[in-house]
């Protein structure tokens, strides 16, 4: 599904789209996009051509977000917020692996028994990672039940997965992991999501002027930031970006409906160097141990 139409709308509206405009222009200029880029995408970030603008700045794109961000903001960033909370020895799935980010750093770690990889596309990175390292799989939606029975992993790990869901489909694949998951099993996620009842650990002045918004203006922003982080700068074409956020304390509430127990929630806030200004939070789960009769 494309998202441009949502997208615009929500940049038709001045004092939203003033809003947004602002917080790229730091985050940009933080993460170090050129100036000129600068200026021709928030000059005409209601209407810009897509394609040319891709064509016309594909290199620095890439060198940015795919080489500065991804390849070298992202790792540091997991290594502290995620790597603490994948259980040691054990076998790891990363749900949603992408690029293999996670998968590398598990491997540097060197302290799982088994790290699996599962995505519904490959990506060109996974030439990277030797198969004596970790084991990479496309897997669809139909096969996941059959696919998580047979590898039955102890924890679960998915970094900026679930909000590119469905609502629906995130409740779905909860469900699912929670019938066929061990007891004892852990999961791991890595949302987009703040927080009504936790403090932010980092900027709270980012927190604060995103929840003068209302709700649903709070999830367009959300949605405008995560489309344009991936359909432009990552130059993603086919990644869903379905508006579907919920705050720390409703992925409580759903993991809780599925079965899980939330065990943690770490509402990290609005980090520096980070591609767009999206609130961060970590929330862990478990599956109850099984009663022996």
């Amino acid at each position: 599904m494309e998202y441009q139409d949502v997208v615009r709308d929500v940049l038709s509206r001045s004092d939203l789209k003033e809003f947004v405009v602002k917080n790229f222009r730091v985050s940009m200029t933080n993460l170090g996009f050129t100036e000129p880029l600068l200026s021709e995408f928030l000059d005409n970030i209601d209407n810009l051509d897509l394609d040319a603008f891709i064509a016309r700045h594909k290199e620095e794109l890439a060198r940015v977000e795919l080489g500065h961000f991804f390849d070298e903001l992202v790792p540091p960033f997991f290594e502290k917020y995620i790597l603490p909370e994948v259980p040691k020895g054990g076998k790891v799935l990363d749900l949603g692996c992408g690029r293999g980010t996670l998968i590398k750093l598990l491997v540097d770690r060197g302290i799982n028994s088994e790290i699996v990889g599962l995505d519904i596309i490959e990506a060109s990175e996974w030439e990277d990672i030797s198969p004596d390292d970790a084991r990479l799989c496309v897997v669809q939606e139909e096969d996941f039940v059959s696919f998580i029975e047979k590898e039955q992993p102890d924890a679960v790990v998915a970094t900026w997965v679930f909000h590119h869901m469905e609502y629906e489909q995130q409740v779905r694949y909860l469900e699912s992991l929670y019938k066929v998951l061990k007891g004892g099993s852990v999961i791991v996620l890595l949302e987009d999501a703040y927080a009504d009842t936790i403090p932010p650990e980092m900027r709270q002045e980012r927190h604060d002027a995103l929840m003068q918004w209302s709700k649903e203006d709070r999830l367009k922003i959300m949605g405008a930031y995560d489309w344009i982080a991936n359909r432009i700068f990552s130059m993603r074409t086919t990644m869903p970006v379905p508006f579907a956020y919920r705050t720390v304390e409703e992925w409580n509430e759903v993991l809780k409906k599925a079965g899980f127990a939330p065990i943690k929630d770490r509402y990290i806030g609005f980090p520096d160097n980070q591609d767009v200004h999206t609130p961060r939070s970590v929330i862990v789960a478990s599956r109850a141990l099984d009663n022996i009769i």
